[in-house]
């Protein structure tokens, strides 16, 4: 390799970071902005005292217990979904694989469906919630992958989605026949939180959710190169020496992890794991050592923007920020369905 090939992959080494570094600013200025709005406005300066400590105790109180934890919620969603769909994504070569298109998250909501109905009020534990939530997405998947795949034939991605699909559709209607046993309290909540309603704004639920996401996007990123090899193709990625029956049982299981726990304390956001990768493509690539952090920084940017909207604008108010954001995302989805055509 000539020095100067060496300095050219190294300046789009430096390119990609400085990229990724402009979209956490842009975050951060996102994140800052929504700490200002709401029904009690503060000043940029007065939040800015209130995060490291100043301020009055009513600008903190009103922070720390009202718009931070819900903005940092919101952060966390976006970086979940979003790496999620970009592992779905590299994983089945497909544009349109997110957790929302492959069923993964409708397997997700009968579990948490089913908690709310039957554990909830007997055992009242947050982390039972990404458990279950995990377990019903793991589920899902070992059922979609035996339908949607034959011994001895290549994976089809398309054939998966289809099958995802049809057991989206029907993990939704046993989750609204399930819906029938709830109580008033239970159901507005249910129907909330399956519209994209951020609800886990405590500061124990956050923790849980950090510290699992932490978790598996550390295991993610130690493992992405693998994941770029992958995305070359099934047969390239064998005579590489990858062991594609267990990479592709490993890395389905930690996009699983990833949007079970993002479903499961911020509610439904299919549509973050389908446009956030895309978006983020287009800004670093698809080496996804960089394509990770970014697609997770996108979708934190657009469902914090959604929020900010839907807390602050007249007409928005009270409307689950997930319908706002598939409001924002079909067009961008009906335009991939027309590339892929």
């Amino acid at each position: 390799m000539t020095e100067r090939a060496f300095l050219t992959l190294e300046q789009r080494h430096r390119q990609k970071i400085r990229r990724i570094i402009l979209l956490c600013v842009l975050m951060f200025v996102i994140f800052v902005f929504g700490c200002c709005l709401g029904p009690y406005a503060i000043s940029l300066k007065h939040v800015l005292a209130a995060l490291f400590g100043g301020g009055s105790a009513h600008e903190r109180m009103v922070i720390y217990d009202y718009r931070l934890p819900r903005l940092c919620l919101a952060v966390l969603v976006g970086i979940g979904m979003g790496s999620s769909g970009v592992i779905m994504q590299n994983l089945l070569h497909n544009d349109l694989a997110s957790p929302g298109t492959l069923g993964v998250a409708d397997g997700s909501s009968l579990f948490v469906t089913l908690y709310v109905a039957l554990i909830a009020k007997k055992i009242d534990q947050p982390v039972l919630l990404p458990v279950l939530a995990l377990a019903g997405g793991m589920i899902s998947s070992v059922i979609i992958y035996l339908l949607g795949t034959k011994k001895g034939k290549p994976i089809s991605s398309t054939k998966l989605i289809m099958t995802g699909v049809a057991m989206g559709a029907c993990y939704s209607a046993a989750g609204t026949f399930a819906m029938y046993v709830l109580d008033e309290t239970q159901l507005e909540f249910i129907q909330r939180w399956q519209s994209g309603e951020l609800w886990g704004t405590e500061w124990q639920y956050i923790l849980i959710l950090a510290v699992w996401l932490f978790v598996f996007l550390t295991v993610l990123m130690y493992q992405a190169r693998t994941l770029n090899v992958i995305h070359l193709g099934y047969e390239t990625a064998s005579g590489l020496g990858v062991n594609m029956k267990a990479s592709f049982t490993f890395f389905a299981f930690l996009a699983v992890g990833l949007s079970s726990a993002s479903v499961a304390f911020g509610g439904n956001f299919f549509f973050l794991g389908l446009i956030g990768p895309h978006i983020a493509r287009r800004i670093v690539g698809t080496d996804t050592r960089y394509l990770i952090p970014a697609a997770g920084i996108v979708s934190a940017v657009i469902i914090v923007s959604a929020n900010i909207l839907v807390e602050n604008v007249p007409v928005f108010i009270n409307i689950p920020t997930g319908i706002f954001v598939s409001i924002l995302a079909v067009p961008y989805f009906l335009y991939l369905l027309v590339k892929a055509r």
